[in-house]
């Protein structure tokens, strides 16, 4: 019979491996007492309050835009269909467009590269460039750009001067409907920028030097890139660049990063550099600066995709290399 000795002496063996589990046992639940204690409710919520993380990845509208624009050219360069090609560049056109908009340093950039994809755009569908610059803009839009008085004053001289230069462009090797039409609006767009600020002298000159117009009717030298060009596109282009001057100070190459900050961070306050002039020298509000860069920038787009089809070289270095010393 088996004594109580004898049942002490057989349980005695595991007696080491249950004290060393009761043991570990102990050790964890005190350090789940002692982390629970350390972390207060209070700290748990500020730190949720906080929002640092969330804060940290959440992108700014100058990012959204050049990562769209991204993948638009990647979604072209892969697409199998005319379709598929066709909805790339549409939407490279308006992801650019807000580049240019939000982009500290990037309206040239933004602007140009809209203008590459619209007239990708109209070669792939076939549509005419004459139609697609006069569509767009509206009236509307340039009622309510919020454009300064120097702005409009600017874009609105060589609006004119373009019209008048593709009249006698014109007139010169025969009138055609398009080109007339295309001097026309012009001209009716340097009237509404105008009409933006009456109280601000007309800066047309309704007639300008024509000079270079007889010597080169057909072709000409850029005098940017020293590429040839036809003459028409070379008006056109001037013309694209004269807006983008309106709009932009000079910016070292430094500045001009990919996540650079975005317009209305520089809009905000009177004494930060700004991509805009008028941000520098309005009271516009941040919304009304991003507002009148857009506007612009689509004007510009629209008269550098004119300026391809009518035959400037349409590729990217020919419209974003500086001006030659």
């Amino acid at each position: 019979m088996q004594t109580v000795w004898d049942s002490i002496q057989l349980a005695a063996p595991h007696r080491p491996h249950r004290r060393i589990a009761r043991g570990v046992i102990a050790g964890f639940v005190g350090l789940v007492v002692l982390v629970t204690s350390s972390c207060s409710p209070a700290d748990s919520a500020l730190a949720r309050i906080e929002g640092r993380a969330e804060q940290e990845t959440e992108l700014s509208p100058c990012e959204v835009a050049y990562q769209g624009a991204q993948h638009d050219q990647a979604a072209f360069d892969t697409a199998i269909t005319s379709v598929q090609r066709s909805q790339a560049s549409r939407s490279a056109s308006e992801h650019w467009i807000a580049v240019a908009a939000n982009c500290t340093g990037r309206f040239a950039e933004g602007s140009m590269n809209s203008a590459l994809a619209l007239y990708a755009l109209s070669r792939i569908e076939g549509t005419s460039p004459f139609s697609d610059a006069i569509a767009a803009v509206p009236s509307d839009a340039i009622a309510g750009s919020h454009l300064s008085s120097s702005e409009a004053s600017a874009i609105a001289l060589a609006e004119d001067r373009a019209g008048f230069g593709i009249e006698v462009l014109a007139a010169r090797s025969g009138a055609s409907s398009d080109s007339l039409r295309l001097s026309d609006n012009h001209k009716a767009l340097a009237q509404s920028l105008v009409s933006l600020h009456p109280e601000t002298s007309d800066p047309r000159e309704k007639v300008y030097a024509v000079q270079q117009l007889l010597a080169h009717p057909a072709t000409i030298t850029d005098s940017v890139t020293g590429l040839s060009t036809t003459t028409s596109g070379q008006i056109e282009m001037d013309t694209a660049r004269a807006i983008v001057e309106a709009m932009t100070v000079t910016k070292s190459s430094s500045e001009n990063d990919t996540d650079g900050d975005d317009a209305s961070a520089s809009a905000s306050s009177s004494s930060s550099s700004s991509t805009s002039t008028s941000a520098s020298s309005s009271n516009r509000n941040a919304e009304d600066s991003i507002q009148a860069l857009t506007v612009a920038a689509r004007i510009t787009a629209s008269r550098a995709a004119t300026a391809f089809a009518l035959g400037f070289p349409a590729f990217r270095a020919a419209v974003l290399t500086p001006a030659r010393s």
